[in-house]
């Protein structure tokens, strides 16, 4: 069975971007490339029960696509997300990163799953 996490890095590593769960992590003294994303789980609660057992969960993973060129022409996160079953949820603007000098994108993606 694949997890969520599973599912995400499939989903995103045919963009040959960079990339991490939760953190992406660089050597000391290195810098972060200039363009990278990362992606975490947020709360879910099961949506369905049958019989004392969860038979059906929604899943919202927040992909964030980080960039030193700004938000315009940034990989197609969306596409790789919704052709592996997902959906497309809020987006939210990541304030620029005065230190890294990266502005970043948030996008949640929502997945259903039932439990076998």
């Amino acid at each position: 069975m694949n997890t969520i996490w599973d599912r995400t890095n499939s989903a995103l590593s045919p963009l040959s971007v960079p990339y991490a769960a939760s953190r992406l992590q660089i050597s000391t003294g290195g810098e972060y490339p200039d363009l990278f994303m990362v992606y975490f789980s947020l709360p879910s609660t099961p949506d369905q029960h049958a019989d004392d057992k969860e038979t059906l969960r929604s899943y919202t993973m927040q992909v964030n696509i980080f960039s030193r060129d700004g938000l315009i022409n940034l990989p197609d996160v969306d596409g790789v997300m919704m052709a592996a079953g997902f959906t497309k949820g809020k987006v939210i603007e990541i304030p620029l990163d005065e230190e890294t000098g990266h502005f970043g994108l948030g996008t949640e993606f929502l997945y259903s799953e039932s439990e076998d």
